[in-house]
């Protein structure tokens, strides 16, 4: 992967990004930005997107290396806007390349000893909390968002965007406090309890 230091504007609560780019094949990705980013002195891989990201293999390559690359490098991830788990139940019936690639992110994705957070502000306008909930160790969204998961340990509410920063540190600390081996299988219950309901 390539990287860009100069290509990301900074928002809140980032302090700091190094954009990542690349595929196999020579796709850059369609991602609003991918790479690394900082809030203050803690360091995530951070995948911003939307609901219309992820819509061929190349583009799902392109997030198993991120995903790989956290692993290696000891980061957690964090999803900005981009609902994954939404994205894959879609996007499996599309092709048969599409759905082994997707498998082996989610393998990926579930075998991940750092956490996943997911961060959905008032731009995404649709709550896909249900699904992605199963997959993140942790899940930050707008007031206008709350839904029945709000009383959930690993659910922020964050009331203004300045708490954003705050929820997900306190999210990635959370997660970090339990064990690489209990986070995992903290995911695997909860995807079978999903789909046992």
């Amino acid at each position: 992967m390539s990287s860009n230091t100069s290509k990301y504007p900074l928002q809140p609560p980032f302090t700091q990004a190094i954009a990542l780019y690349g595929d196999r094949t020579g796709s850059k990705g369609t991602f609003k930005f991918a790479g690394f980013a900082w809030i203050h002195s803690t360091k995530v891989i951070l995948v911003q997107g939307n609901v219309h990201n992820l819509n061929n293999a190349s583009e799902w390559r392109c997030l198993l290396r991120l995903i790989t690359l956290a692993h290696r490098l000891k980061k957690p991830i964090i999803f900005w806007n981009l609902p994954v788990a939404h994205i894959a139940a879609i996007q499996r019936r599309t092709s048969l390349a599409a759905a082994q690639t997707i498998q082996k992110t989610e393998l990926a994705l579930l075998r991940l000893p750092y956490p996943i957070i997911a961060v959905f502000d008032e731009n995404c306008g649709i709550d896909y909390t249900t699904l992605e909930i199963v997959w993140s160790d942790g899940i930050v969204m707008p007031a206008l968002l709350e839904t029945q998961f709000s009383e959930q340990k690993k659910v922020r509410i964050a009331q203004r965007s300045t708490d954003v920063a705050s929820a997900i540190l306190e999210l990635l600390n959370q997660a970090e406090a339990i064990s690489a081996t209990e986070l995992v299988e903290n995911r695997r219950k909860s995807i079978r309890f999903s789909a046992t309901s």
